[in-house]
């Protein structure tokens, strides 16, 4: 998808093709990628080029730049292509065609513990607390045997990313209800074709987020349960993310940028239909589609310990093979 070129009207809503990016970062080289630029009023802005994914998790950025919270910060945010997924977000940070990524916090957990030089600077969102607020969910067959996380032993399960958060607090989920983790098997496909393969029968269940969880369930399948707000919740689920060499450079910026995102993040939690009404016009999705769907639970910080729980299931259900350190992958407020 291309990002934002139905927003026009909002003056600083530019999509920054990653080639141009490229070609201005080798020409800044060895300088800031805070380099400001005056507009007609002679005030200087800061330009901050993120990565963005298709996804709801990240509509307090695209709303927070139509009410102007960056600009009222002096920062002018432009998007960049190339990073649709949470696997391309860290190699754009690294190369520096990007100062910041949308991405889930495991896969910053995965980069740092291969010694990746990246932070997390914000929230976006958490996984739920609670079953009546989850936008995520099991879903199996209308007619399927399986009434509980621990008959998912011997079955197969169809998830969106293998070795990722979701497998790992699935596995959580089966084992708390009397299970065995190791005895469900996980096979990856997109996340809108997964609710296909159960109703195909190529899978036994599968894990959905809205909107494809509720367009699952208007198909006819139904939802086993909750795996996060059981086994995990309220830990981290997308976040922003930057290399420690932009973190460095930068500390004006990312103390400005914190400040927009925490008022961007309060609008979205306030204001539900404009988040679904920028998903739907970002993503291209039918806006009817999304009328039963459920918004993501929307944060400005990562909290150390909603992280710490995330990386200690990483860890033991071997998406990660040895922990990693808070600390040293959040970078703090000033």
């Amino acid at each position: 998808m291309t990002v934002g070129h139905t927003l026009r009207s909002t003056p600083r809503f530019r999509v920054v093709a990653l080639a141009a990016v490229a070609t201005a970062a080798l020409a800044l080289t060895g300088c800031s990628s805070d380099a400001t630029a005056s507009d007609d009023g002679g005030t200087q802005t800061t330009t901050i080029r993120i990565a963005p994914q298709p996804i709801a998790d990240f509509a307090p950025i695209w709303l927070g730049m139509e009410q102007g919270f960056f600009t009222a910060e002096g920062l002018d945010i432009q998007l960049v292509e190339g990073g649709a997924s949470s696997s391309a977000q860290i190699p754009l940070l690294l190369s520096g065609n990007a100062d910041m990524a949308a991405t889930t916090a495991a896969a910053a957990i995965q980069a740092r513990s291969q010694n990746m030089p990246v932070t997390i600077v914000g929230g976006l969102t958490n996984f739920a607390a609670n079953d009546d607020v989850d936008q995520s969910g099991l879903v199996v067959a209308k007619d399927s045997s399986i009434s509980g996380f621990r008959d998912l032993e011997g079955k197969t399960v169809a998830i969106s990313g293998l070795k990722s958060v979701s497998e790992a607090v699935i596995s959580a989920a089966v084992e708390k209800s009397g299970g065995a983790a190791d005895k469900v098997s996980f096979i990856q496909a997109p996340m809108p074709n997964l609710g296909d393969l159960v109703s195909s029968g190529g899978a036994d269940a599968a894990f959905l987020i809205d909107p494809f969880l509720s367009k699952a369930t208007d198909s006819g399948l139904k939802i086993l349960g909750h795996p996060f707000p059981l086994a995990a919740p309220g830990v981290p689920g997308t976040s922003l993310v930057a290399s420690e060499s932009f973190v460095n450079a930068n500390p004006d910026s990312l103390a400005k940028f914190r400040t927009a995102l925490a008022k961007s993040v309060d609008y979205a939690n306030q204001n539900p239909g404009a988040v679904k009404a920028a998903l739907s016009t970002q993503a291209k999705i039918p806006l009817d589609m999304l009328a039963n769907s459920k918004n993501p639970q929307f944060v400005a910080v990562v909290e150390p310990g909603t992280l710490g729980a995330e990386i200690e299931l990483l860890v033991k259900y071997g998406v990660l093979t040895e922990s990693v350190d808070t600390e040293s992958l959040l970078t703090p407020a000033n």
